[in-house]
């Protein structure tokens, strides 16, 4: 089974959804199922694929733990999820040059990528090579986190839990 989430930003991200749907219609994923979590993207209609809005956390962490391929944005909440299960996923970044996310997910996607942690499809042209290079991808071990990557993340979730106001004091 392949699952493929795209997180609950609410900015659309259909060059990820469009890419994996027209994978699934040409046989690229064969007999495989493929179970889109398409969030926020409701003018996005799979037609090769399950397609759901959103799945509750408990089901979410059992389709990560259940799948053999997973595809996803580069969000640190996601990715949380993936790296307990021990996984290396394929990793499109959302980025705000598309209107896909209020923050840039390049650079963690790059650091994350750097350290073998994912294979990053930057553009929906390298997904095809991405997904076939996770399939023949071995994860020896679970490798601890890299520096960086946890820095990005915590500053990622500092931001959600903390928001930070302006104040101008005069």
């Amino acid at each position: 089974m392949i699952f493929v989430t795209v997180g609950n930003a609410k900015q659309g991200f259909k060059r990820l959804l469009e890419a994996i749907d027209e994978f699934a219609g040409n046989g690229m994923f064969k007999s495989e199922s493929v179970i889109i979590q398409s969030g926020s993207n409701r003018d996005f209609h799979a037609s090769h694929c399950t397609q759901r809005d959103f799945f509750p956390p408990e089901e979410f962490s059992e389709l990560i733990n259940n799948a053999d391929l997973i595809v996803c944005h580069g969000g640190a909440g996601t990715l949380h999820y993936v790296f307990q299960a021990g996984k290396v996923p394929v990793v499109m970044p959302r980025r705000r040059k598309y209107g896909e996310h209020l923050d840039d997910q390049f650079e963690l996607v790059k650091a994350l990528n750097e350290q073998a942690r994912i294979i990053a499809a930057f553009e929906p042209s390298d997904l095809a090579g991405a997904i076939h290079k996770a399939r023949n991808y071995k994860l020896s071990s679970k490798p601890a986190p890299p520096d960086i990557a946890i820095r990005l993340i915590e500053e990622a979730i500092d931001q959600l839990v903390h928001p930070r106001h302006q104040c101008i004091s005069r």
